[in-house]
């Protein structure tokens, strides 16, 4: 144990000397380690930039992914990935204009015939103009709906109520309005139980959605909607209606493959498709948009690797060059230390040291800049925020130390292996 102590005493006493050393080789020529180390701030600063920006927008674009549901499926006519005809060949976007629209009987088909799904619900989004008295909202974004589209989309009342089922089945006149709709038209006045006009159409307001806000990965921003009930919806709307889909999301407990072949089986029987037919329709998932989006940041992080790179090979040879000039102005003194008896390892580890604590001072200046900068830009910017996390602070200093060891490591054993005769001669 005394033996264990007395070791870890030499080796705190290494590391606190060359600490000093370094500090001495800063303050010492200001300007030189000011040119050398711009390069591993500048480094440092790209990649840990890089790191902050990818998990900010991997943040920003799950959140809107959420708001959707990572695990509800869409089925609509249009892929989100370019599928293939019999002849190999990619079908072009008038293949699938030829598909027939995903329509209400095909919903109430799937709905009461599925037993491996939640919730099953048809919607067809469109935009018109929604109106009170003189105020007007034009193009809001119009969601005609059935009943359980809480379960598929993530959103909540701030003020008033849902639907109800009879409101949904029954054609009733009214709407659940956004945020930003219900702000436009009533202000700071009371907006449930009064009537707008929605393409002409007239909607009791029954509910006031809470504000979403803005985000750069939102699918669907809330709060410019304004949401009907499908049967009122078609009523008022039939000249402006956009495309149906379906929206599904699996019972808890059901495997993927089973909630898929199950949606797709039925929608197949209900069109009447033989064996030999394709799909005349598509089934979308939300793990491809994601899937896709992994891809592209890797594609950003290599670039910002590749960034950061050069400018670490020219910090690192900066941090050599101040080495190679520590270890010339101090071989005298690595020579009495050699004559005294010090090993190779006690001279290795004081430069080598040194020289990681020279990079860690340039990577931590390059981090504090990241720092400084995201406070402008999350305050200036509504879609997009930076996130310095611990993680990518910490990624940034190993970094900053490992390029500290490597660049160190040529001068560090030219220290440890001179001579000591020659080293105090000088």
């Amino acid at each position: 144990m005394k033996k264990f102590v007395k070791e870890l005493r030499i080796v705190v006493g290494l590391i606190a000397e060359s600490a000093s050393f370094a500090f001495f080789s800063i303050k010492s020529d200001k300007l030189r380690t000011f040119l050398s180390l711009f390069g591993v701030t500048v480094g440092i600063f790209s990649i840990v930039a890089v790191f902050c920006a990818v998990d900010s927008l991997k943040s920003n674009i799950m959140e809107g992914v959420r708001s959707f549901g990572s695990d509800i499926v869409y089925i609509d006519r249009f892929p989100m990935t370019q599928e293939e005809g019999e002849d190999g060949e990619p079908l072009q976007w008038w293949d699938y204009l030829q598909r027939p629209e995903i329509t209400e009987e095909n919903f109430e088909y799937v709905a009461r015939n599925a037993t491996l799904a939640e919730s099953v619900v048809y919607v067809i989004l469109g935009n018109g103009n929604a109106s009170y008295r003189r105020n007007n909202y034009s193009n809001a974004f119009l969601v005609i709906t059935t009943d359980g589209l809480e379960n598929v989309m993530s959103y909540s009342l701030a003020e008033g109520r849902d639907f109800s089922q009879m409101e949904i089945r029954g054609g009733s006149n009214v709407a659940i309005l956004g945020y930003n709709v219900a702000r436009e038209l009533f202000g700071d006045s009371y907006p449930i139980g009064k009537k707008v006009k929605v393409k002409g159409g007239s909607a009791i307001v029954i509910g006031v959605l809470e504000k979403q806000g803005e985000s750069m990965a939102s699918i669907v921003n809330t709060d410019d909607a304004v949401v009907l009930p499908l049967q009122f919806g078609k009523t008022v709307l039939a000249s402006a209606w956009g495309s149906g889909m379906m929206m599904a999301a699996p019972a808890e407990g059901v495997s993927r493959e089973a909630f898929l072949d199950e949606l797709r089986l039925l929608l197949r029987s209900c069109r009447g498709l033989s064996p030999s037919e394709r799909d005349d329709f598509a089934i979308n998932e939300m793990t491809f948009l994601l899937d896709m989006l992994d891809s592209v940041f890797r594609g950003i992080s290599k670039a910002g690797w590749i960034i950061g790179a050069f400018s670490l090979i020219i910090g690192g040879f900066g941090i050599a060059n101040i080495m190679f000039v520590s270890v010339q102005e101090r071989m005298s003194q690595i020579g009495i230390q050699k004559a005294l008896g010090a090993k190779r390892y006690v001279i290795l580890t004081q430069f080598m040291v040194e020289a990681s604590f020279l990079s860690l001072a340039g990577g931590l200046v390059g981090i504090l800049l990241v720092f400084l900068i995201s406070i402008p830009v999350n305050a200036v910017s509504e879609y997009f925020t930076i996130t310095l996390s611990p993680d990518n602070a910490l990624a940034g200093m190993l970094i900053a130390v490992v390029l500290g060891i490597l660049s160190g490591l040529i001068p560090a054993w030219k220290a440890a292996t001179v001579d000591p005769v020659r080293a105090i001669n000088g």
